[in-house]
């Protein structure tokens, strides 16, 4: 997976992709083969080095007690002018300073004062914190509505103007335009990887030859 690039991972629900996702920040340990970072296996990484260059976002969002900037800067040492940043690439910068307290806010025990597309995009702002190299982002956009998602879409674009490598696993279809390469999983294997466009011409090939043989059949 090369710098600048987009890869979206798809495939059907119990395929492996948020398994893959887990295997790329390094912490999902079974597995068989290597995750190299720069020719050197993840393993081998400090991983107080490695941290703040890897970005992720969980299918499941799990945010901590405590405030707003302190979740987002992921509670390491917090710089202000990096939370903000952060926050506005992930398009709640304005949200933020709508509640109470702005970025002091407390969300409560496990973001429960936010709704659940507020804590989604925190989270977001939390993966971008720091600017790290590579974001692994599952389902980022599981909660969000139509705004959230084109600001999804737009902190992406930046992600790619910027050199950043980016893996977004989705069952969403309609935010693979941002993609540049399509992974497709089946059965915990990758069935296809490569360019977005020929990928989907295959996909579609594929499909019409599976519904031509079927009404042959019938």
């Amino acid at each position: 997976l090369s710098a600048g690039k987009v890869t979206c991972v798809i495939g059907p629900s119990g395929s492996g992709k948020s398994t893959l996702a887990r295997c790329l920040v390094g912490i999902w340990p079974d597995k068989s083969g290597d995750l190299l970072l720069d020719d050197l296996a993840i393993e081998q990484w400090d991983r107080d080095l490695i941290g703040p260059s890897i970005g992720y976002l969980p299918q499941d969002v799990e945010l901590l007690e405590g405030t707003i900037a302190e979740n987002i800067s992921r509670f390491y040492d917090l710089n202000p002018d990096l939370v903000i940043e952060a926050a506005k690439k992930s398009g709640v910068h304005e949200m933020v300073l709508r509640l109470p307290k702005g970025y002091d806010t407390p969300i409560g025990e496990a973001g429960s004062l936010l709704s659940g597309g507020q804590r989604q995009r925190i989270a977001l702002a939390r993966t971008l914190y720091g600017n790290p190299q590579i974001m692994v982002l599952d389902e980022p956009n599981a909660n969000l509505d139509d705004a959230g998602e084109k600001a999804l879409i737009a902190a992406i674009q930046q992600m790619k103007t910027e050199g950043r490598t980016v893996v977004l696993v989705t069952h969403r279809l309609n935010i693979l335009s941002v993609a540049d390469d399509l992974l497709v999983m089946q059965e915990g294997k990758v069935l296809q990887h490569g360019p977005r466009d020929e990928i989907l011409k295959q996909m579609k090939t594929a499909k019409e030859n599976a519904a031509a043989a079927a009404s042959k059949i019938h």
